[in-house]
Order: structure tokens, then C-alpha cells, then sequence
């Protein structure tokens, strides 16, 4: 091993010890992936060096106090660092994501325990695939911070299939980007149950001195993991042909992990999957434009054929230039 890294392991080591006295030798050689022969090693080392550590019945201690530098975040800081993993989880390649995972574990390991508890309570309530819009930063913020102190939110939400205005006090869960976009996840008071806000449409979001309790069983990933895109509905099975043409855009990508894709003679394929909701798929369909069919459920292809043809109407209506007869 380069001593470049075995310095830098064993000034880790200090601050885990610091931060992680009830650690004994196996828990520590866990967290550093070595052997505990190795651990001993570096421990040894650290003595060597007038950095006297002792066992203390559970893990390790300094038997004199030392100073490290702090690793100091702000909230929002370490936030985006459970946002950054999450956007590298998302990748296809799985030692990439896990690497990234195992970094941020070490850093949020580093970090007083009050931060540390709310970010491991907040792991699973944070998705991300992009960054933040400009306009919705500030809300996001406020958001994030509400999640973490268990607070519950009161704003005013435009509801755009009602162009209606209304007030709302929910109980925030957690925040999700998806389709260009940020979802507040978040059990509304007014409806008496779990849903889902567009983050841009929230005006006027103020933290409440209420706090709320987070459902043990209640997770985002989990969640949204049936949905298309963020927006729940009932559960169907979704059968789409797609041409030879748009066969090949189709496969590259990983559209949902539960997808089946099945090659016809015709060089086209059919693709399949099981999704809550309709309304975010018969948006996608629609963007394919021609060479594609949806051969069911029925209420979805009729909704794609009525809405293509309201397209169609659109676009075919002959349109004089101004200032020309």
C-alpha cells in the first residue's frame, strides 16, 4: 500500500476514535474494510508517534486530549452530499454507486452526532437526479430543513388540472427530482394523506412550531418506486409496441428496473411494465411521436389517440402570415 494512503488511514483512524469511542477492533476493521491484524498495525503506529491510545473495556479512547480539525458542514452542505450520492446510485454501474455510498458513510461518520443522527434519519428520504432549479432553491432549503427538524409546512399550492389556489398544511416527508422538476413527498392535513407537490408551485412556504412523527414504515424510495414518475394512481400493467426505428432509442436506456422487453420479427419490440398512474406515461408516449402503439390498458391508448389527435387538429389548421393577403 502507497504510505500516502496509510497516512491518510491513520489520521482517519484519529477522528473515528474520537467520534466513535464505543468502537472495538472488529467494528473499526469493518469500517476501514482491513484485517484486524492491519488495525492493530496502524494502531501501533499511532502510539509510536506520541499518540498514546488505550482499549477502554468497549473501544478505543486518547489517553491525552488532542485537537482535529473539525469537519464543520452546514445542514444544506451535508444534505448535498446525501443528494450527490444519491444522483451516483442512480448510475448503471454498481461499483461506482457503491463507492460513492461508502464515501459519503465515512464523511457523515465524521460529523457531530446531532447532525449525524438527522442525516442518517433523512438517508432515505432524500432523492435526487439533478440539481435544483434556481427559483425553487430557497424553498428547497426551507424544505430540507423542515424534514430535518420534523416540522410540519404551510404554503399555498396552485393546483394546475383545477388552476386553483389553495392553503395547505402537511407534514414534509422528504424531496425528489424527478422529469425536470421537485416533488415535495408529504402528508397533507387538509386531504388526510400522503401526496405529492410540485416544489415550483409552492408560494409563501413558512416553517409551523408543530412537529410531526415520521412513519417507520413509510419510504421515498419505496414510495415512488412503482410510479412513472412521481404521481401515484392504480396499479396497471402497461403494454407499448414500439417500431424498429425507436426499438434501438428504447433499449439503450434502463426505463424502469422492473421492464421487459421483448423483440418482434418486424425488427420492433414491446415493451412492458407495471406502474401506478398514467397521466406521466401517456406524456412520454406522446413525446415518441409516430411509431409507437399502446396496446394497453385501453383507457390509456384512448387517451393518447384522443390527445394526438387534438395535437394533430393544432397543426393542421392553415395559418395566414401577418402583413401578407
Amino acid at each position: 500500500m502507497s504510505k500516502h494512503l496509510r497516512l491518510a488511514r491513520l489520521i482517519e483512524l484519529m477522528g473515528v476514535i474520537k467520534f466513535h469511542p464505543e468502537w472495538g477492533p472488529k467494528r473499526l476493521a469493518e469500517y476501514f474494510e482491513i484485517s484486524e491484524k492491519r488495525l492493530y498495525d496502524d494502531l501501533n503506529e499511532l502510539n509510536a508517534a506520541n499518540i498514546p491510545i488505550v482499549y477502554n473495556g468497549k473501544g478505543y479512547s486518547f489517553l491525552q486530549p488532542i485537537t482535529l480539525p473539525p469537519v464543520q458542514f452546514t445542514s444544506e452542505e451535508a444534505l448535498a452530499l446525501l443528494a450527490g450520492s444519491s444522483v451516483l446510485e442512480r448510475q448503471k454501474d454498481p461499483a461506482f454507486a457503491a463507492a460513492s455510498r461508502g464515501a459519503v458513510r465515512k464523511i457523515i461518520g465524521r460529523l457531530p452526532e446531532e447532525m449525524r443522527s438527522a442525516l442518517t434519519a433523512l438517508d432515505n428520504r432524500l432523492r435526487a437526479d439533478t440539481p435544483a432549479a434556481a427559483e425553487t432553491r430557497s424553498s428547497l432549503s426551507t424544505l430540507n430543513r423542515a424534514i430535518m427538524d420534523r416540522r410540519s409546512v404551510r404554503f399555498d399550492y396552485y393546483t394546475y388540472s383545477r388552476n386553483r389556489t389553495g392553503s395547505r398544511e402537511a407534514d414534509p416527508y422528504g424531496v425528489i427530482y424527478r422529469g425536470n422538476a421537485w416533488y415535495l413527498i408529504a402528508f397533507c392535513h387538509n386531504r388526510g394523506e400522503v401526496r405529492t407537490f410540485r416544489v415550483n408551485r409552492i408560494r409563501g412556504l413558512a416553517v409551523s412550531k408543530n412537529t410531526f412523527v415520521y412513519p417507520e414504515n413509510f419510504s421515498i424510495h419505496e414510495y415512488v418506486a412503482d410510479c412513472w414518475g412521481v404521481f401515484q394512481g392504480e396499479e396497471t400493467d402497461v403494454v407499448i409496441n414500439f417500431s424498429p426505428k425507436l426499438a434501438p432509442l428504447i433499449e439503450e436506456i434502463e426505463w424502469r428496473p422492473d421492464q421487459k422487453i421483448e423483440r418482434r420479427p418486424d425488427g420492433g419490440i414491446t415493451f412492458s411494465i407495471r406502474a401506478k398512474g398514467l397521466l406521466e406515461i401517456r406524456r412520454w408516449v406522446l413525446s415518441w411521436g409516430e411509431g409507437v402503439e399502446v396496446v394497453r390498458p385501453p383507457e390509456l391508448r384512448e387517451d393518447v389517440a384522443r390527445h394526438a389527435a387534438a395535437i394533430a387538429r393544432a397543426n393542421s389548421r392553415s395559418r395566414r402570415p401577418k402583413g401578407k393577403i
